[in-house]
């Protein structure tokens, strides 16, 4: 049976929303979001998305109006979608609905937060989405929620900026620009080295803090899940450098622009491209 997607507007179509933020994310009581709360929200400036298998909610999309750069937009607060259906492409598609109903209200503008070392979603956000950051916010939701995926490295967080009438979107929407990250590594300078512990974990070297390339790498690992669970110690190194780089050359006026994934045989590795700010790329034009 294929995946449906449907607009919640009832407090009975966004209840199930509270037991997939317990499901996904195994919130407990204090951390989830009422429907009814969200439901306040959603008939005055927000937006509730539902995936369906048949009848049963299995991903859901929640935004909030907001104000950026004096101007209204959106904050995509929520988007899960439960591990058995993941690889579907479902996040994809529940965002793309988010923007067309956007731009029926005449909003241009989406933001959202992820992890900065979760480079799944960086893949979503930034090569299939074409979102930008240059925004980093150090432990936005403390230092811990009720949620394990939250615990022992904080919760620090890139904003997403998605400018949906940008020429960069429209290009990546439309589907003309699917490519994962143009720019090869030889033609950006590393801010980080890494090197392989005894347990064969990528471990990242101090960050170089001097650089004024107009192109630069950041290294993150493949898979910081796993890498929590064999090494928190060799995790919280590499929360620390990421934290430093992008808190430093933000302030130096770089973006992150796109994402690049080099293989090397079975190995992944991913690097974000920062790319220095040489005009606004605000009205959305054509970064």
């Amino acid at each position: 049976m294929p995946i449906t997607f449907k607009q919640l507007r009832t407090l009975k179509e966004l209840a199930p929303c509270e037991r997939l933020q317990e499901a996904v994310w195994k919130f407990n009581k204090d951390d989830i979001i009422p429907s009814r709360f969200m439901l306040v929200l959603c008939k005055h400036g927000g937006f509730a998305m539902g995936a369906f298998d048949g009848d049963s909610m299995i991903g859901f999309l929640f935004g909030v109006p907001a104000i950026h750069y004096g101007r209204p937009s959106q904050h995509s607060h929520m988007m899960a979608v439960l591990p058995e259906y993941r690889d579907q492409n479902i996040g994809f598609k529940l965002k793309i609905a988010q923007r067309e109903d956007a731009l029926n209200r005449n909003i241009d503008l989406i933001t959202w937060t992820f992890d900065p070392l979760q480079s799944r979603n960086a893949h979503l956000n930034i090569n299939k989405l074409g979102v930008i950051a240059c925004s980093y916010d150090i432990n936005l939701y403390g230092e811990e929620t009720s949620s394990k995926l939250h615990s022992g490295l904080g919760t620090d967080r890139l904003l997403a900026e998605w400018w949906l009438v940008s020429d960069k979107v429209k290009s990546i929407i439309d589907g003309q620009n699917q490519e994962v990250a143009k720019i090869q590594p030889a033609e950006g300078q590393n801010i980080n080295r890494t090197e392989r512990n005894e347990q064969g974990l990528l471990v990242p070297v101090e960050a170089d803090l001097t650089l004024t390339n107009d192109v630069l790498l950041l290294e993150i690992p493949d898979n910081i899940d796993k890498m929590k669970d064999s090494d928190i110690q060799v995790a919280r190194k590499w929360r620390e450098l990421v934290q430093k780089a992008f808190l430093y050359y933000f302030d130096a006026g770089y973006y992150i622009n796109s994402l690049h994934i080099a293989r090397e045989g079975n190995i992944r590795r991913t690097y974000y491209v920062l790319e220095r700010l040489t005009k606004s790329y605000r009205p959305m034009t054509n970064y």
